[in-house]
């Protein structure tokens, strides 16, 4: 999964999603996350893995 490309739900904003690239996995608290950097732009967040999706499930 790291250096994969998927898209970021970003929480209480409605449907943007982000194009972010996955650098790094962990499982905190059972949870599977991804420390993921966008494509475009700066900074690097832990998400939850759930909260991403391939890019080939993006909705038309």
């Amino acid at each position: 999964m790291v250096d994969a490309e998927r898209l970021w739900l970003v929480p209480g904003r409605g449907k943007v999603l982000v194009a972010v690239q996955v650098k790094n996995t962990r499982v905190s608290y059972g949870r599977t996350q991804f420390l993921v950097e966008p494509l475009a732009g700066r900074g690097a967040r832990w998400v939850d893995a759930e909260s991403t999706r391939d890019v080939e499930e993006e909705e038309e």
